[in-house]
């Protein structure tokens, strides 16, 4: 992996928020991360309040995608 030969420690000090994507709890992805010792931590149902990733799209689609201001659905 390129991490590990640019940042050896880095699974020191790094965690992979994924959500609960279906495709992200597959038993073959699960096996796939543990096989690469990746750290990773599954965000709750529904919780966008602890992705960044998500606050990021919701506040993008509603200002940049949305000069119109039309409501999106999330805050």
């Amino acid at each position: 992996m390129v991490l590990d030969n640019e940042r050896p420690a880095w699974r020191e000090d790094t965690v992979l928020l994924m959500d609960g994507a279906s495709y992200n709890r597959a038993p073959e992805t699960i096996q796939h991360m543990q096989l690469l010792r990746m750290p990773v931590i599954f965000s709750g149902p529904y919780g966008y309040d602890s992705s960044p990733c998500e606050l990021f799209h919701a506040n993008f689609k509603s200002v940049d995608l949305n000069p119109e201001q039309l409501p999106t659905g999330k805050k």
